[in-house]
């Protein structure tokens, strides 16, 4: 008990100040993930597990490829990972597979909060040490999600330095305009994004205004958004998911019904690929900085790191 109050205490400080620490974790540790489990790791993991895109960057980022042993599917499909060029070919790639990773035993699986319930009952009930990772949305808790999965592993000062990386970028490379311009994301089914998502995120650290923040929206913070109203709301910059490629780009210029829209008529429709889009980890400031230079500093070559 004594440990666990010592742990919560801790986390209260790492939320009022980011990522003023790099001292060693000390183990036994007990910790409440996002399931509202307590979670003990007794020795520092060397065989990790990920089965989300955020972990999957993260201890991409923060470990020896010798201590992951496997990452999720997607991260290798470079339409939606950011980091699928980075993977080796001989780093196993597996969804949640309740027979394999009791098979392999690593000593921490990484899930999202979002990831099957049963299974991970089951990955628990034969011994394996499974923490919940709570999904987030706003820059500062991804922040501290990335500290808090670097104090599980032992990699406080990696961590530490992944999110002051991603600060200094942010702080030297953001244009800062005198006038945000407004904005909306427009998806090919008819929906844009509410305050309750990393792209709202993305949008108002890009110095953009979401003009549709802080309507009511599904759990994932979608908010259907038919062309009436987009004519009503008449953002000066929509934002579309996916690359110019796929077409949408071209039909939402040319649609006939849009053309009064402020940004069909500057031409200000942006492509966010989705490897950028859907990002909640280090790289959404790469996100946050393609997005305000494509709109602030349309004619330089923007690039993805």
């Amino acid at each position: 008990m004594y440990r666990l109050c010592k742990y919560l205490f801790f986390i209260g400080c790492l939320c009022r100040s980011s990522i003023s620490f790099g001292a060693e974790t000390v183990y036994p540790i007990t910790v409440i993930d996002a399931s509202n489990q307590a979670v003990t790791l007794k020795k520092m993991p060397t065989r990790v597990d990920s089965k989300s895109m955020f972990s999957d960057q993260v201890i991409m980022a923060l470990l020896p490829l010798q201590n992951i042993t496997s990452l999720s599917r997607l991260s290798k499909d470079a339409t939606y990972s950011i980091i699928a060029n980075k993977i080796p070919a001989t780093l196993p790639l597996r969804d949640l597979n309740v027979e394999r990773i009791i098979a392999e035993h690593p000593d921490l699986v990484l899930v999202a909060s979002w990831s099957d319930s049963p299974k991970i009952a089951q990955l628990r009930a034969a011994g394996i040490t499974v923490f919940v990772i709570k999904t987030v949305y706003s820059l500062k808790n991804i922040e501290k999600n990335i500290l808090l999965v670097g104090k599980l592993v032992n990699q406080n000062t990696a961590a530490a330095a992944l999110v002051e990386t991603m600060q200094q970028k942010l702080k030297q490379q953001v244009i800062v305009p005198k006038q945000p311009l407004t904005a909306i994301e427009y998806t090919p089914w008819g929906a844009s994004s509410n305050h309750n998502s990393t792209i709202n995120t993305i949008i108002s650290q890009a110095q953009l205004k979401n003009v549709i923040a802080n309507t009511s929206g599904d759990k994932f913070g979608q908010v259907p958004i038919a062309k009436e109203q987009l004519l009503v709301l008449n953002p000066d910059v929509i934002i579309i998911p996916g690359v110019d490629s796929d077409g949408f780009k071209q039909q939402l210029l040319h649609d006939p019904a849009l053309q009064t829209l402020t940004a069909i008529r500057d031409r200000r429709v942006i492509s966010l690929p989705h490897s950028l889009r859907s990002t909640d980890s280090q790289y959404i400031a790469d996100a946050i900085i393609y997005l305000n230079h494509k709109v602030y500093k349309p004619h330089a070559q923007s690039s993805i790191h």
